[in-house]
């Protein structure tokens, strides 16, 4: 089993920043039709549903800094 790396929360202010910041990955975990509607830019689609199947394939270095979030760019 791999290690988790530390979690943390980051709020929605430091992401909004960080928007160019290619060391941070923002996933949205949202239903594809939702992110559809309105999502960070930037972000990769990955729904809850299929991470496990595709996380590895959609983003090359699994150990790098992500933020995941399930709402909106509101």
């Amino acid at each position: 089993m791999e290690k988790i790396p530390d979690q943390r929360t980051i709020s929605r202010d430091e992401i909004m920043a960080r928007l160019e910041d290619r060391a941070l990955v923002i996933l949205n975990v949202m239903p594809k039709e939702t992110y559809a509607d309105g999502h960070i830019s930037g972000s990769i689609n990955v729904p809850v549903a299929e991470i496990e199947a595709k996380a590895r394939a959609l983003i090359a270095n699994l150990a790098q800094e992500m933020a995941v979030y399930c709402a909106g760019p509101t």
